[in-house]
């Protein structure tokens, strides 16, 4: 029997002490850090040459593929900019500590990593989103993974199982818990740990876990070599078309660099728009930034790219995590998006051809 949602939300407020302890060490972190460096969250550096520096923070995978590209292409450099990029740990408390000291201007973080950052007291925000999640024939954004003659076949089956996930307190914990509470299972009889994604194949294929929530490429290369997908738990989660993944600055930055955001934003949604309609490149990529066989990204179900910020995802998502006391309150929608980014339009029709459900 499914939980009310007053029952949830009671159980969550409990959680609610193990959130705050982890998002107290990110404020520990990012004080350090404060201290350490200076504070400088808004200044803007200009290159020799008159471009706009901008470093971004990321982790090298599909979802941030069109990043890349849109580097490789010059589409950033004909809006004025030089982007170095980054690559970090994952770690969004540490991006949030590198974005308010200005030592990056930009990060890409889960969309759950911004309200739970407002509401500890951290001033960053979310400026446009990465990817929007789908369900398709020709596969899906995201995976959950189990070996091939595993026993698991549904969600719910995860109740007693160990899951892995790219961190705890994540979109990707998240969402897995609310999967298998649609199907009616536990979700915190759930034991979910903490690995990378690209130490996850390794932990599937040596028996440590159970099973994996995953992206591309590395979900596909499981799959090749005999290991199967059960679903996608964040359209069981949230449905289809939410958005997992996004940019996120610090308020400070936005604030005193809003022209240069504007041209921003202008610069990714052209390289958003060159790398859904150029899949070949986008897969070159993914092998050059991944490290991924060119074999194993050559069937891959590509991500759909998209540009401004998908505010319902993040309403749905800020309110699930009241419920499982990742918050103890619902931020207001501009508390945590820059409130001049335009809208995520560009859901509303599937790139090159994509056949999706929902």
């Amino acid at each position: 029997m499914r939980e009310t949602r007053r029952a949830r939300t009671a159980r969550g407020t409990r959680r609610a002490r193990r959130a705050r302890t982890a998002m107290a060490a990110l404020g520990l972190a990012a004080g350090l850090t404060l201290t350490a460096c200076g504070a400088d969250g808004g200044r803007v550096e200009t290159t020799e040459s008159g471009l706009t520096r901008l470093v971004v923070d990321y982790s090298p995978t599909a979802n941030n593929a069109h990043l890349s590209l849109g580097v490789r292409r010059g589409v950033f450099e004909r809006h004025g900019f030089d982007i170095e990029q980054v690559p970090g740990s994952g770690a969004s408390a540490n991006s949030v500590a590198l974005l308010l000291n200005g030592q990056i201007q930009l990060a890409v973080t889960e969309i759950t990593a911004v309200p739970a950052a407002v509401g500890a007291g951290f001033p960053v925000q979310i400026v446009t989103s990465l990817v929007t999640d789908y369900e398709s024939p020709q596969g899906d954004a995201f995976s959950l993974v189990v070996p091939g003659d595993s026993a698991i076949s549904s969600f719910a089956d995860l109740a007693g199982r160990t899951v892995a996930v790219n961190g705890l307190e994540s979109f990707f914990d998240l969402t897995v818990r609310e999967a298998v509470r649609q199907e009616g299972g536990d979700p915190d009889a759930v034991d979910v740990i903490a690995v990378p994604f690209e130490d996850q194949l390794a932990a599937l294929r040596q028996g440590r876990v159970d099973a994996i929530s995953t992206v591309e490429p590395f979900a596909g290369q499981l799959v090749a070599d005999g290991f199967r997908s059960i679903g996608n738990p964040a359209t069981a989660a949230l449905g289809p078309r939410s958005v997992a993944s996004v940019l996120m600055a610090s308020r400070e930055f936005v604030a005193e660099n809003e022209d240069v955001m504007r041209r921003f934003q202008r610069a990714w949604g052209e390289a958003t728009t060159y790398a859904n309609d150029h899949p070949d490149e986008i897969r070159e990529t993914i092998v050059e930034t991944t490290g991924a066989p060119p074999e194993a990204v050559a069937d891959l179900p590509l991500p759909w790219y998209v540009s401004g910020i998908d505010r319902r995802s993040a309403e749905l998502i800020t309110s699930l995590m009241v419920e499982y006391g990742r918050l103890e309150s619902e931020p207001a929608l501009d508390e945590y998006t820059w409130s001049e980014a335009p809208d995520a339009t560009d859901l509303a029709t599937p790139p090159r051809g994509l056949e999706v459900s929902g």
